[in-house]
């Protein structure tokens, strides 16, 4: 016999070609297995879904799939409440952390940008990227399926935009992210938050133009680099500003 899945919103753009469409999906059961397994074998990483229901009553992942059962499988919802345990996630997180992988590597900047505490490492494989979130809970942003769908990863986001700029309103729009009241105030290469530094202290590094026409500065006490306020960060912030 079979069981029969129904996947809701957006879930269905992630199923396989094969299932796109088709609804329910009806499969024999012919072994014993979860129903977060089956979710994945139809190509949805188990980071996507929201909530589970079997024959109408909420489920966890660890639910095994039965003969004649219907799953009825959400997206979960926007914006995201990361903080408020769930069901399917009763352990949440304290707040905004991404780590980004090499697939989606220029949001990581962007994400810098706006203040927000982002690990990237172009250097980084899949395995690095699974022993960071193990020692430091996180929330995955990448264009891989196959990542999201490892048991080491519990939050994470498929992006489903192209550009820099359209992937970073993406990741405001789903964490409901509505002020950045941290902006500029992290390195842009390495993510250390920005120290205030004293003009005389650098002024040997300066132009001579920014000598003249800024006062205020900050530092990365990691990699020495210095910011100040300029024509770039205005454009930066026009660029914020229009999400």
């Amino acid at each position: 016999m079979n069981a029969f899945y129904h996947f809701h919103g957006d879930l269905t753009n992630l199923l396989r070609r094969r299932w796109r469409g088709v609804t329910p999906i009806a499969q024999p059961v012919t072994r014993s297995a979860s129903i977060k397994d089956v979710i994945e074998s139809f190509g949805v990483p188990h980071t996507e879904v929201g909530k589970i229901l079997c024959d109408g009553l909420p489920v966890q992942f660890s639910r095994h799939v039965a003969a004649g059962q219907r799953f009825d499988i959400h997206p979960i919802p926007v914006p995201w409440e990361l903080t408020q345990p769930t069901l399917l996630r009763p352990q949440p997180l304290q707040g905004l952390g991404f780590v980004v992988d090499i697939n989606a590597g220029r949001l990581a900047r962007y994400l810098r940008m706006a203040g927000f505490d982002t690990l990237y490492d172009s250097s980084w494989d899949d395995a690095k990227i699974l022993q960071v979130l193990q020692t430091e809970p996180r929330i995955l942003l990448t264009r891989s399926l196959d990542l999201l769908k490892r048991k080491e990863v519990e939050y994470g986001r498929y992006i489903r935009t192209d550009s820099p700029i359209d992937q970073m309103r993406e990741v405001f729009d789903v964490f409901g992210v509505t002020e950045l009241n941290r902006a500029f105030s992290r390195c842009l290469q390495c993510n250390t938050v920005l120290q205030p530094v004293p003009k005389q202290e650098i002024l040997q590094r300066l132009e001579p133009l920014t000598i003249r026409y800024v006062d205020s500065f900050s530092i990365c006490g990691r990699c020495d680099k210095i910011y100040w306020e300029g024509s770039h960060v205005a454009r930066m912030q026009r660029m914020l500003d229009d999400r």
